[in-house]
């Protein structure tokens, strides 16, 4: 898959959390490539640190940095220790989240209810409080949260999952609307179903070939689909671009 070039992001510092594996860490990958600066995170220390390292392998100036961004103090540790290598986070990504398991509504615990909401939109809100208010300072900043099309249409995913996600979204135009006469962009990414070390686990071949017919692309996305999208949105390339969802779904969700 060819990759557009944004010059404007070498240099940048840039925050991908849940950049462990999957479509993080393929973000985490190109914003690199592209010369920025880069901090891979998730709560795996060694997954953490195999991003990390493949980075650095390539060429890419990148440190990892274990840290559960549903904690305030954890989160403050991850600050620091970016502050202290590479200044301020120019552009944050806030990619952590999951638990999209599919149960029904009265069939949700309370504890699986509050876990999905807390990893999927505590977990951003938490992360914006973190980092947003230097770039608020410095009047200056690109936010980029990841929702999902669970976020934007009922589907299988659980009612808790939906509802967070549908809350990204809305967190993300209140920031934008708040943030934007400070210079800062916020927007986001609602991918569908996005091939990961899960789904090439537990969902064979032919099974992937049918949902892939379900799409007016005829394929299932690649973390390269929405790796690019989060580059564009963080590039100049969309410097009037707040407060939307760019949905990066093969087609699947049309608005």
């Amino acid at each position: 898959m060819s990759t557009a070039t944004y010059p404007d992001l070498r240099g940048k510092v840039v925050l991908v959390t849940g950049s462990s594996k999957a479509l993080g860490a393929e973000t985490a990958r190109r914003f690199a490539a592209a010369g920025a600066r880069v901090t891979v995170n998730g709560r795996d220390e060694r997954a953490v640190e195999n991003v990390a390292a493949s980075i650095r392998a390539e060429g890419g100036e990148c440190i990892g940095v274990r840290a559960d961004v549903t904690s305030m103090a954890e989160l403050s540790i991850l600050q620091r220790t970016i502050h202290e290598r590479f200044g301020e986070v120019e552009v944050l990504a806030a990619f952590a989240g999951g638990l999209g398991n599919p149960v029904p509504v009265l069939e949700l615990t309370e504890d699986q209810w509050h876990s999905t909401v807390d990893a999927d939109l505590t977990s951003k809100f938490l992360t914006v409080k973190t980092f947003a208010p230097q770039m608020k300072e410095r009047h200056g900043g690109n936010i980029i949260l990841m929702s999902s099309a669970s976020g934007r249409l009922v589907s299988q995913a659980s009612a808790a999952y939906g509802a967070a996600e549908a809350g990204t979204l809305m967190l993300m135009r209140h920031l934008a609307q708040e943030l934007g006469p400070f210079g800062i962009r916020a927007n986001a990414i609602a991918p569908s179903i996005v091939r990961n070390e899960r789904i090439d686990k537990f969902m064979p071949p032919e099974i992937q070939a049918k949902v892939a017919e379900l799409m007016p692309l005829r394929r299932i996305g690649a973390p390269a689909d929405v790796a690019q999208a989060a580059l564009f949105l963080a590039s100049e390339a969309s410097s009037w671009i707040t407060g939307q969802v760019l949905d990066v779904n093969g087609g699947k969700l049309m608005i």
